[in-house]
């Protein structure tokens, strides 16, 4: 079961007993201040235009979440799960088309989609005209552990991105499990873009 939360007069409201919540186990001695383009923007999956921003590390909240900025130019995540994090996906900018558990639904700038450990998922980003303008997605897993993941794919990244044996490896370390392609229905997500 995934939860898909529209611009709808609850949505902010779950969102915030969502991270409260989250927040209360957190024993950490300090407040944790993410500050707009505090870190550095990495490549990492192994998939060009994409880049990611670290806001929140698992070191900063005793391992509970992570928090990062991704920014899609084309492509998207792949159709994979999480065996080891939930994850919720606020879309800052742009539309989206996600699968999850084999339902396929639009999402766009406001949305919030929070997808469950063990359930499959793939974000679909349409960009037509390869032009600059990039979807953004602020994505938080709890408990901690992808941050790590991508910075231990940036390496491959930026060494050999070529190197199926080396992502599986990595992938597989981090309980992410690739499903392969997805055949991708046509929702009409992507009707009157401005690119």
């Amino acid at each position: 079961m995934y939860i898909y939360l529209s611009m709808i007069s609850n949505h902010l409201t779950m969102f915030v007993f969502l991270l409260l919540t989250l927040i209360s186990s957190v024993t950490a001695k300090s407040i944790v201040i993410a500050k707009a383009n505090d870190t550095r923007l990495i490549p990492t999956l192994p998939f060009p235009n994409s880049v990611f921003q670290h806001k929140i590390r698992g070191i900063q909240t005793d391992q509970t979440f992570v928090v990062f900025d991704a920014e899609y130019l084309n492509e998207g995540p792949g159709y994979h799960l999480h065996t080891k994090d939930d994850e919720l996906f606020h879309i800052l900018d742009g539309k989206v088309q996600f699968i999850v558990n084999g339902t396929q639904f639009c999402a766009s700038t406001g949305d919030y989609v929070y997808v469950p450990r063990n359930i499959s998922q793939g974000i679909r980003v349409y960009n037509p005209t390869n032009s600059s303008k990039r979807v953004k997605i602020q994505i938080m897993l709890l408990p901690s552990g992808l941050d790590n993941f991508l910075d231990e794919i940036a390496v491959i990244f930026n060494e050999d991105r070529s190197n199926q044996t080396a992502i599986d490896f990595i992938s597989k370390k981090y309980g992410i499990i690739d499903l392969g392609p997805v055949i991708w229905e046509d929702l009409n997500c992507f009707n009157n873009i401005s690119i």
